[in-house]
């Protein structure tokens, strides 16, 4: 078993400079949509994740208009986040709750499109894993305990589902000294698609990111439990930066595609800040994507942000 992060993913850090590939600047977060804040807050807090910004979850409030033009909801719904710094990582991972309309949960297996995982780096996985299962986690992998891994990190690890059904891994890197069982980095999520190469292909010839095709292998069904499947593992990595994201395609195994909405309990999406918001959107559209926004971008503040589903039905929130 070769474990879904290499050394150099663990600690994602932005590298200096600014690439001259086009519109991509950067990944800012990945997003989880859940229907229990509170319950997704205790977890990934009992792993070591702060607030940023705030020393309480919030109450849920009406969506000002704006907003619900955003993320096209309708008028009545409720809204609450939270922003979770991820230490020595160079994005942040937001959860997000919807309430006061009708939500439908999205529960895809780990081979199924649409499904994500989170990468977490551990400095001691054993306690980490005992914490993880504590706070409401249930261990993917068969048997239930860590896998010694072969690959570049050299790392222990294991897969298990949180709280509201998202795939987390734990991998304890030989480089990391034992600690007390709580997260001290990140790689940015993997998603499993329909076809890695070509979702990869788009975000490296329309934002410019750099693709790293590692080719088919079975190395990870012991990890992920996914008896007989091959894993196309491909990432793309932003321009000017060491973050990857990566996109798992699995064949020889029973798959089903997801497609939530925003609100969606289940639904993941990520943040991708760009150069040009609106050329962004027209390529999303013009390779078979869509806009979520009303009008495809809002002023915010001194920026624009819009969603849209890319061609290959992730949920992205542009930011320029």
């Amino acid at each position: 078993m070769r474990p879904l992060i290499s050394a150099c993913l663990l600690f994602s850090s932005l590298a200096a400079g600014q690439s001259s590939n086009p519109n991509a600047v950067r990944l800012t977060k990945f997003i989880l949509g859940v229907d229990n804040l509170d319950r997704s807050y205790a977890f990934y807090h009992a792993l070591g994740l702060d607030l940023d910004n705030a020393k309480a979850l919030g109450k849920p409030a009406p969506l000002p208009d704006m907003l619900l033009k955003l993320v096209d909801v309708p008028l009545g719904t409720k809204f609450r986040n939270m922003m979770l710094k991820i230490p020595n990582t160079a994005f942040e991972l937001e959860v997000t709750e919807f309430s006061g309309m009708d939500l439908h949960s999205a529960k895809p297996r780990i081979q199924d499109p649409g499904a994500a995982m989170l990468i977490f780096a551990v400095d001691e996985l054993d306690a980490a894993l005992a914490t993880a299962k504590k706070a409401g986690g249930v261990v993917l992998t068969p048997g239930g305990l860590p896998i010694e891994g072969t690959g570049r990190a050299g790392a222990r690890a294991v897969t298990l589902k949180d709280p509201d059904g998202y795939y987390v891994q734990l991998a304890q890197p030989l480089s990391v000294r034992p600690g007390a069982g709580k997260v001290v980095g990140a790689a940015f999520g993997t998603m499993a698609v329909q076809d890695a190469e070509k979702t990869a292909s788009f975000y490296q010839d329309k934002f410019g990111f750099k693709m790293n095709d590692n080719g088919w292998t079975t190395d990870y069904d012991t990890n992920l439990g996914t008896h007989g499947a091959q894993v196309h593992d491909v990432t793309v990595t932003v321009p000017g930066t060491n973050l990857s994201w990566g996109f798992f395609e699995f064949k020889g195994v029973d798959r089903k595609p997801y497609t939530p909405r925003i609100p969606d309990p289940g639904a993941a999406a990520i943040g991708l800040q760009v150069h040009d918001i609106e050329a962004a959107i027209a390529a999303m559209k013009a390779a078979g994507g869509s806009s979520i926004t009303a009008g495809g971008s809002l002023k915010l503040g001194n920026g624009k942000v819009g969603f849209v589903r890319d061609p290959n039905g992730i949920l992205v929130e542009l930011a320029q």
